[in-house]
């Protein structure tokens, strides 16, 4: 009548000394956690777009030049931020694919915005909130990242764009006209977010429409 219970707490002793094992293995068998180790750089990708902000499509009144009358300047701003995480190095090399994202190029200075369709990505996944509809997994991965860090900025957006205003505004309209103009105004707003916003610090600007009138 005891074989049973002997029977049972012989298992329960051979699931312990399992369990102990495999938990030996995770720890690295030496008893301590192993952690990978996170990035030391940031993990942006060239031609790729990270976490980012883009700001309103704005009018900004320019700096007269000698002489003339007022010049105006039609500007949309995107901010991308430097980041470490693993989840956006994952997203920005394709999630297993060859490309993801929004690509910036072909422009004289890099300001073109090209969608890309994910290569080689997983099949994709029923996307519950729209009736049905597919949507692919790296793309809503992105878009969960997006959310995330606009939410993490918070009303740091308007100190944002009023300090893109201040810099914008405190220009004439030859300053900025070349592309050596631009790549120096592009520095400047950087310069400005980083001294208002420590962390995370600004990886590039980018000029979305760049019109003076």
């Amino acid at each position: 009548m005891n074989k049973p219970i002997i029977l049972g707490i012989g298992g329960a002793v051979v699931g312990v000394v399992v369990a102990f094992a495999a938990f030996t293995f995770l720890m690295g068998g030496g008893g301590e956690t192993v952690v990978a180790a996170p990035p030391t750089e940031p993990v942006n990708v060239a031609g790729k777009l990270g976490p980012h902000l883009t700001l309103t499509d704005r009018v900004f009144n320019l700096l007269p030049e000698q002489g003339s009358d007022k010049t105006y300047i039609k500007l949309q701003t995107v901010v991308e931020f430097e980041t470490y995480d693993e989840r956006w190095a994952y997203v920005l090399g394709g999630c297993g694919g060859e490309a993801h994202g929004a690509i910036f190029g072909g422009g004289a200075t890099g300001d073109l915005m090209v969608s890309a369709v994910p290569a080689g990505s997983a099949a994709p996944l029923a996307d519950r909130t729209s009736g049905g509809e597919t949507v692919d997994p790296c793309e809503a991965e992105e878009h969960a990242l997006m959310t995330e860090f606009e939410h993490e900025i918070g009303s740091g957006m308007q100190l944002i764009e009023d300090a893109v205003t201040t810099v914008v505004t405190g220009h004439t309209a030859s300053e900025i006209a070349s592309p050596e103009g631009k790549e120096a105004l592009k520095e400047e707003i950087k310069h400005a977010i980083d001294e208002l916003i420590h962390e995370p610090k600004v990886h590039r600007v980018l000029f979305l429409n760049f019109i003076t009138q």
